[in-house]
């Protein structure tokens, strides 16, 4: 087993922050009022990440917070240095009015399509934003540090917001038409 493969999450990403100049990670553990689980999210240079599932210990809860935090941003850095960002990733030719039109819609607010993934098993496209975007249905407002993403039904020609922040983790909001084309 190598020496990486050892170290902790919260050592590795503890380390990325440090070799990329990043503020130290801040962690905040969450036990719900019933029962002894607890789930863990850490701040990366204002950008909040949420562990997966809940743990019996704050340690292990804070362990994959560190490791959802990790993942993300060392995906980031490998899209940036191969130049994957929005290139070559848009929907089919024939969803490519739908694509422009969020772009126009986040673009006139400063934003822009930072991600688009392959459509899900019920074809459903996750659409990341990034920029100044980032209006939150749920608040009625733009948050101040976390990205939001839309989830776009294109066969049924609408699509859903949601976004990062952990207030917000389990909110989607009403559907939203899209242009019929």
């Amino acid at each position: 087993m190598s020496v990486q493969n050892e170290k902790s999450w919260k050592n590795r990403l503890q380390e990325y922050c440090q070799k990329n100049k990043l503020p130290m990670p801040n962690y905040r553990v969450v036990q719900p009022t019933s029962g002894t689980s607890f789930q863990a999210d850490v701040e990366i240079n204002g950008q909040w990440y949420r562990g997966d599932n809940d743990f019996t210990s704050k340690r292990n809860a804070e362990q994959a917070a560190a490791k959802t935090a990790y993942n993300s941003l060392s995906n980031d850095d490998m899209e940036l240095q191969s130049g994957n960002i929005h290139i070559g990733q848009h929907m089919p030719e024939r969803y490519a009015h739908i694509e422009q039109c969020i772009s126009d819609m986040v673009m006139a607010h400063g934003g822009r399509i930072r991600k688009i993934h392959p459509p899900n098993s019920n074809g459903i496209y996750k659409i990341e934003i990034t920029g100044k975007y980032r209006y939150c249905e749920n608040v009625q407002r733009h948050h101040r540090i976390n990205r939001v993403y839309l989830l776009v039904d294109p066969v049924n020609n609408i699509y859903y917001q949601k976004c990062y922040d952990p207030d917000c983790h389990n909110f989607r909001s009403a559907a939203q038409s899209l242009p019929i084309r």
